[in-house]
């Protein structure tokens, strides 16, 4: 029955008698090219996962450190937030204006009114921007389910 499918395929191929055995040279030939390029992907995508976790965990370090330095002149500093936070004034991040303090309170404020809570502000700073605002649209764009 095999001889038949191989016969048949072996004459309608452009006239040619290729053997059962120039079918199976080709076949095992392309199968092997195309899984030692899936293996070959594999490795490649390994490495560069290797590479990618050895720098988040150098950065993941760094920003440890970061925070340990920042504790530690925190503590220093700590006498003067405590009469600060006496006062039930919040801690406020430098190059922050009062005026913005002010609105940023307002509107906590507005939004705890409905709760019937009063909400206690105790400090304010500025958050580390993690993408673009364009490339957060792009990304949001892209992602959206349809």
């Amino acid at each position: 029955m095999q001889d038949i499918a191989v016969q048949m395929l072996a004459s309608k191929l452009s006239g040619h008698d290729y053997t059962a055995t120039d079918i199976a040279s080709v076949v095992i030939t392309g199968m092997s090219v195309v899984f030692i390029g899936l293996i070959l992907l594999v490795l490649f995508v390994s490495i560069y996962g290797t590479a990618f976790k050895r720098k988040n965990e150098k950065k993941k370090a760094k920003l440890e450190a970061e925070k340990a330095a920042a504790k530690a002149a925190q503590q220093t500093a700590a006498p003067v937030q405590k009469i600060e936070a006496k006062q039930n004034e919040p801690v406020i991040e430098d190059g922050i204006d009062d005026e913005i303090v002010a609105v940023i309170a307002a509107a906590v404020t507005a939004m705890c009114s409905k709760n019937g809570k009063k909400p206690v502000i105790k400090s304010v700073r500025r958050s580390v921007a993690q993408r673009d605002p364009w490339a957060a649209a792009g990304l949001a764009d892209n992602t959206r389910p349809f």
